[in-house]
């Protein structure tokens, strides 16, 4: 076979390939039963130019806990929500690599069909979690800091039990939040009041 053959058939075999393989993150996943009709965010979100992500960045339009949500569509690599008060439609984004699991495990993480029960945290958990807006206090219990910063991402911070957990505010910044006793310690090591 001439060489220019070669590499034609070459061409045509790595298109073909390529094609194949690009809409494989995009197919639909059916939304489980659990996950259709009214939702609540059980943990606070971000979003940014209509998307937020798994890595969840802590960045420009803060969506609370507690925000009714309804799921609209599902994929294995995003889901497209629309927030109930507004009905602006949000993509969440998820980037399986480091989620650690998959779109419709990631939504039953993130969504509930009840509201989180905020008066079982202490008064000043209860202002911190409303008010969060990228300041950390000391002697903020775990699942407070979970429900007002959102969980921190699974492929460096594999089990909510370690004593430092790894938060992106963006794509570039990352905080390290120490605990001591399943409480608030530290931020990037230093000591918090």
């Amino acid at each position: 076979m001439k060489s220019w053959m070669k590499q034609v058939v070459f061409f045509m075999v790595a298109a073909i390939a390529a094609a194949s393989f690009s809409g494989c993150g995009n197919a639909k996943v059916e939304i489980p039963q659990n996950m259709t009709g009214s939702l609540y965010t059980q943990v606070t979100m971000w979003e940014d130019k209509g998307k937020t992500y798994s890595l969840n960045y802590s960045v420009t339009n803060k969506i609370p806990v507690n925000t009714e949500v309804r799921i609209l569509s599902m994929s294995a690599k995003n889901l497209v929500l629309e927030l109930g008060n507004s009905g602006q439609k949000v993509t969440l984004v998820n980037v399986e690599k480091y989620s650690q699991m998959g779109t419709a495990v990631l939504a039953e993480r993130l969504f509930g069909s009840k509201k989180v029960n905020l008066s079982k945290f202490t008064k000043k958990e209860q202002a911190f979690i409303k008010s969060f807006a990228g300041f950390y206090q000391a002697g903020i219990t775990k699942e407070a800091l979970i429900v007002a910063r959102g969980y921190p991402s699974q492929h460096v911070t594999p089990s909510l039990k370690s004593d430092t957990w790894k938060y992106w505010r963006n794509k570039w910044v990352t905080k390290n939040i120490g605990f001591e006793n399943n409480k608030v310690k530290t931020f990037n090591g230093q000591p918090l009041q």
